[in-house]
C-alpha cells in the first residue's frame, strides 16, 4: 500500500528526528498504517490476535505522544482514488478465487469422507 518510491524521492530531504524533538509540534499520523502495526505485532501468549489491539495501540501511542508534547492528528483516508480502487477490485477477486477453490475442496473432502463411509 502506499505510494511506490516516495521514500526515495523524499530520501534527500527527509532526516530522521527524535521524537522529542517534535515537542510542542503537530504531527500527522497515518491511522491506516498503525492499526495495521498494531493488528500484527499485538499477539496474545499462544499467539492469536489481541483482542482490540488496534484500540489499545493506537491509545498508548497517543498517550505516548502527548507525554511528549507532540499534538497527533490522526489521518484517515477517504475514499481510495481509481488507480488504488482497481488494485484493491483485483486483490478481492483473488481473494474470493481462493476461497472459492477452498470450499470447492472441502466439498469435495467432504463428499469423499461421506462415500468411504458408506
Amino acid at each position: 500500500m502506499g505510494v511506490h518510491g516516495l521514500w526515495e524521492l523524499l530520501g534527500v530531504t527527509g532526516r530522521k528526528v527524535e521524537v522529542q524533538a517534535l515537542g510542542s509540534r503537530r504531527v500527522a499520523v497515518d491511522a491506516s498504517i498503525w492499526i495495521i502495526q498494531f493488528i500484527k505485532a499485538m499477539r496474545q501468549s499462544d499467539g492469536s490476535m489481541q483482542q482490540n489491539a488496534h484500540l489499545l495501540g493506537m491509545f498508548r501511542r497517543i498517550c505516548k505522544l502527548l507525554f511528549m508534547k507532540v499534538k497527533p492528528v490522526i489521518v484517515f483516508d477517504g475514499v481510495a482514488p481509481a488507480i488504488k480502487r482497481k488494485t484493491l477490485q483485483a486483490r478481492k477477486r483473488v481473494r474470493q478465487r481462493g476461497e472459492n477453490q477452498l470450499r470447492k475442496m472441502a466439498e469435495k473432502i467432504l463428499l469423499n469422507r461421506l462415500r468411504s463411509e458408506v
